[in-house]
């Protein structure tokens, strides 16, 4: 299986990673991030030599980088989003684009013909895979 990890570089979404390159020694993840604030690519630097992994950066509210980093996977795991409650109260507007605009983005990729799985953080595997 194919994977696109959005946020992948962040602490729950660079854990998933590792996990599944564990546990899947036969799936491939390409990891789509921003490398905002939460984003440390120093999470994943070990395996940036791994066959198995592909960084993209680019944010998830750009219809053609998610549309290129879509190809080919056959499901899209989503941890981007903007968590800092502190932020939210600063910067409202970027949790709007990041955490709603975002996901549309990941929807518009997934209608397209031949389209991935959407899989939100809370449940996975997707249901029927594996």
């Amino acid at each position: 299986m194919k994977l696109l990890v959005t946020g992948g570089s962040g602490f729950i979404g660079s854990n998933f990673i590792r996990h599944v390159l564990t546990t899947h020694p036969d799936d491939r993840i390409v990891n789509l991030d921003k490398l905002t604030y939460a984003g440390n690519p120093a999470n994943l630097a070990d395996l940036e030599h791994d066959p198995r992994y592909a960084f993209v950066q680019g944010d998830v509210c750009d219809g053609k980088i998610v549309r290129d980093a879509c190809r080919g996977v056959d499901a899209i795991v989503n941890f981007a989003a903007e968590s800092h409650v502190d932020r939210s109260l600063m910067e409202p507007d970027a949790f709007l684009k990041t955490d709603v605009f975002g996901v549309f983005t990941l929807l518009e990729a997934v209608r397209e013909p031949a389209g991935a799985t959407l899989t939100s953080r809370r449940r996975w595997p997707p249901a029927g895979a594996r």
